[in-house]
């Protein structure tokens, strides 16, 4: 068995690739053997370099993003076109996230409709021109399956993999060399509107301990992602209230990955305020490093936190309220706990076996 994986390149993106290889990694102990497909992030004409590659395997599995490719999705639709009729091999598609259409976007009319027509068209191309799909959770399976119409046979969950054998700072080091001190919350990775950390920024007053917010602004500024800077602006000046300001810190510049895990490290909590509708990266790389997790009341950490109870629920945005009640020394041990059982159950190298089923089912159908 010979399977393609198609991911962007780790010099062109992080969270993807890193995911990626470490996937390969497990599958290749199944003795599958791997072709790397690797295209550059945004750059959807680096396709064109992997496509021979491609010819040669019996599966083509897609990482998937709606945008991952650049150009507002559009190299999509002739990949996946050009996959079902020029190549043999049947095409899988991992998609992290799916958006339902019932998703409140907080942007103009007229944006929301371009959004909402984009995933609309770009689920129902996936529907007709991939062989299956795997998401991460029930709940994004019951989204294409209901929503859009996709055959409850020809969509799987796999959860996502747990990165394993993380090497970093202990937790005494990390705060030494990043100068923090006390109750540490951390809010960490790409800082969107949909993340929310504005919500946690509010209550920051209510809570007992230092909220931590890491990202790099500086690829935003390089950018010129209006989007990303005003949103960033608008939390900043929401800490100009002292009361709130004295309970916040901003991290603001380039994550290494090695500066990446110590901050986890150096976290008593991961903080998940996110919108509906929204995986998270973070929500795994908190698993790996075994940090217990505050998230929104939404369906995505629902799932998890009624079967799994890895993640405590903010409920109706109460995440002061949500904060204070975790960090309470018997709720804390019993969430690190569990947060241990599922790592044994989903780490990478577990994942990677439940692949294989799904790959010889599709090869032999």
């Amino acid at each position: 068995m010979k399977i393609a994986m198609v991911y962007p390149s780790v010099e062109s993106e992080n969270a993807m690739s890193n995911y990626s290889l470490d996937l390969i990694e497990a599958l290749k102990k199944t003795g599958i053997a791997i072709v790397k497909g690797e295209y550059v992030f945004h750059k959807p004409f680096s396709l064109f370099k992997i496509l021979p590659k491609l010819r040669r395997c019996e599966i083509i599995h897609i990482q998937h993003e709606y945008n991952i490719l650049g150009w507002k999705g559009l190299p999509f639709f002739p990949l996946l076109l050009f996959l079902k009729f020029f190549y043999k091999g049947k095409a899988i598609l991992t998609m992290h996230n799916v958006p339902s259409k019932k998703l409140k976007i907080e942007e103009t009319k007229f944006k929301r409709f371009l959004r909402r027509t984009f995933y609309l068209t770009q689920n129902k191309w996936i529907k007709y021109f991939s062989d299956h799909t795997i998401t991460h959770c029930h709940y994004f399976k019951k989204i294409l399956i209901n929503e859009y119409g996709f055959n409850e046979k020809k969509v799987s969950v796999v959860p996502q993999a747990v990165k394993e054998g993380i090497k970093t700072a202990d937790r005494k080091s990390a705060r030494r060399d990043l100068n923090l001190s006390g109750k540490i919350y951390l809010i960490i990775g790409t800082f969107v509107p949909d993340h929310g950390a504005a919500d946690v920024v509010k209550q920051a007053d209510k809570i007992d301990g230092k909220v931590l917010i890491v990202t790099n602004a500086s690829s935003a500024y390089q950018r010129n992602d209006r989007r990303v800077l005003n949103y960033l602006e608008y939390v900043k000046s929401l800490a100009k209230n002292p009361k709130i300001g004295k309970k916040v810190r901003f991290d603001l510049k380039e994550v290494p990955f090695d500066l990446w895990w110590k901050y986890f490290s150096a976290s008593d909590l991961v903080l998940l305020p996110y919108k509906e509708g929204l995986a998270s990266g973070i929500f795994s790389d908190a698993i790996a490093m075994k940090i217990p997790m505050i998230g929104s009341d939404i369906a995505y950490f629902r799932e998890f936190a009624e079967k799994y109870g890895i993640i405590e629920l903010a409920k109706n945005g109460d995440f002061a309220l949500a904060i204070n009640k975790a960090m309470k020394k018997i709720n804390y041990s019993k969430m690190k706990s569990k947060i241990k059982d599922y790592v044994k159950e989903f780490g990478v190298n577990s994942i990677g076996k439940k692949y294989k089923p799904v790959y010889e089912n599709l090869i032999n159908h």
